[in-house]
């Protein structure tokens, strides 16, 4: 009895071994569950993840930034009136932080295109043909055209489908008009340079973008603006540049928003993501618990003569409980590890060439998402779906190892 108490970790991990072997069948069965059902998981989650990191990237980049800074209630209004007169107070503060990659300015308001016959309600977007491209890459999707040439102050480019619903081709004069922060409407003569599509509807059927030192003379801005666009330099540090922004800047002047509150469909999406991923944690505790609880509920049946004697000889209920236990984590130890390794590997044959989604192109670029999605297998990923797995575990090697800890040594050992 003395011995039974001082069994070490070694000796339970031998005889977790040696029980799981005892039925090699059931345990191979339970394996291969697991390791396909871990290793599905792990693709699903890369995938996930790659196509979120794509749609980021695609909506930060195309128009976004990663931050933008109005006068307060412009993002709500989109009035001229609630423009920023001091634009420097701003600008000043971005050679500061090295998270800041690049930034821009811009004049935002809504308007209207006309050429011959035809015209539509469009987007005005004023800006530095310079310091755009050092934000967005907007203008690496002129598919007809060139981009805004510096000096040239009556160029235009038009999304795709804006130019086709009033007929605009390159070369023709287009009329815009739109209101100044007084409100008398106004009109200019604007010549089309190029033509953007993006695929993203915002861009592609609504906007006209023009030089920023036009649309400051044409509507009486003077040096004013709406947006200041900030790129930084990794995603992950945007919330730390709105933070260092907010500190220096007056909350009753300016508002400073990150890309997730500038278009509620991303929002939903990225909503949409996070419950995506509590499925797959639902669907990992799931697979466990019911594999888990049904290989040692059996075994358990099997073994009730044995463990009566092992009770009989000394072993406490606690180290039974412990054995038991341990068999159970090392099961899913052992198909987690497996499965999550075959995942793994399935998502390094995919990182190259992708998933090939072409034939929905057009609904995936509605959603700032290329038709071929890359796998991205994330740490956060590998965490999510191997530490809920041994939770799982634990939990489901608990009710089998207590019930062992039950059992009555008389009716262990009768005779069957």
């Amino acid at each position: 009895m003395a011995d039974s108490t001082r069994l070490g970790l070694m000796t339970y991990l031998l005889l977790a071994v040696r029980n799981l072997m005892r039925n090699q069948r059931r345990t191979t069965i339970t394996l291969l569950t697991m390791i396909f059902g871990i290793a599905v998981l792990t693709l699903l989650s890369a995938l996930n993840d790659g196509w979120l990191s794509q749609m980021k990237t695609n909506f930060i980049l195309s128009y976004t930034g990663h931050a933008q800074i109005h006068a307060k209630g412009f993002e709500a209004s989109q009035n001229l009136r609630d423009r920023i007169t001091d634009p420097e107070e701003v600008t000043r503060l971005m050679q500061s932080y090295p998270e800041i990659l690049g930034w821009t300015q811009r004049i935002r308001t809504s308007g209207l295109a006309s050429v011959g016959g035809g015209s539509a309600g469009i987007q005005i977007m004023a800006t530095d043909s310079e310091q755009e491209t050092w934000v967005t890459s907007i203008h690496e999707h002129v598919t007809k055209g060139t981009w805004l040439r510096p000096g040239m102050s009556q160029d235009l480019l038009l999304g795709a489908t804006v130019a086709d619903t009033i007929g605009a081709s390159l070369g023709d004069r287009v009329i815009l008009m739109a209101q100044r922060p007084a409100g008398e409407m106004v009109s200019e003569v604007f010549y089309l340079r190029g033509i953007l599509e993006t695929g993203a509807p915002q861009i592609d059927r609504t906007l006209a973008l023009i030089p920023l030192n036009t649309a400051q003379v044409w509507l009486k801005m003077g040096q004013s603006i709406t947006d200041i666009v900030v790129r930084a330099d990794r995603h992950e540090n945007t919330d730390l540049v709105v933070r260092l922004f907010a500190q220096q800047l007056s909350d009753q002047t300016y508002e400073i928003m990150p890309w997730q509150e500038l278009d509620p469909m991303v929002r939903q999406w990225l909503e949409f993501s996070d419950a995506y991923g509590l499925v797959i944690i639902l669907v990992v505790v799931i697979l466990v618990l019911v594999e888990i609880l049904n290989t040692m509920l059996i075994s358990l049946h099997e073994r009730h003569k044995e463990l009566g004697v092992i009770v009989a000889i000394g072993t406490t209920r606690f180290q039974i409980f412990s054995m038991l236990l341990l068999e159970a984590v090392l099961l899913i130890f052992i198909g987690a590890s497996l499965g999550y390794l075959a995942g793994s590997l399935l998502v390094y044959s995919l990182s190259g060439t992708g998933i090939d989604l072409s034939g929905y192109a057009n609904a995936f670029q509605f959603f700032y998402m290329n038709p071929v999605i890359y796998p991205d297998l994330t740490t956060d990923s590998a965490i999510r779906i191997l530490g809920t797995t041994l939770v799982a575990a634990l939990l489901a090697g608990v009710y089998p190892a207590w019930k062992a800890t039950r059992l009555s040594l008389s009716q262990a050992l009768r005779i069957q």
